[in-house]
């Protein structure tokens, strides 16, 4: 996976907005006391609960992040598909998280 640029966040926050995650993850960093572990499971399980809100975009953009094409994407096991959601919420990716919450918060 690529690393996570400025250019990423706007379809990300968009993808957050379908999936009517935008709120509470936005609330999840404002409250960024808590246990890092417990926040990136709750995004992760957000996200695979919500996804096919928004999952042809969801597809782009994680196929974007990969190097492939949606349907490539669209085609992986689920255990693959599950190790990539996790590998873009992982601690590595969490200070762009982060920064995307500050500035949808400004909106």
């Amino acid at each position: 996976m690529r690393t996570l640029l400025a250019k990423d966040i706007s379809p990300f926050t968009k993808i957050l907005s379908k999936m009517e995650l935008k709120e509470s993850i936005k609330g999840m960093f404002a409250n960024s006391g808590g246990n890092k572990g417990q926040m990136v499971s709750e995004l992760i399980w957000g996200v695979i609960e919500n996804y096919h809100k928004a999952e042809q975009d969801f597809f782009k953009f994680l196929a974007d992040l990969e190097g492939k094409t949606q349907e490539e994407i669209s085609k992986l096991p689920l255990s693959d598909f599950i190790n990539l959601i996790t590998e873009l919420f992982s601690e590595k990716n969490l200070p762009f998280f982060k920064s995307a919450a500050k500035l949808t918060q400004q909106k």
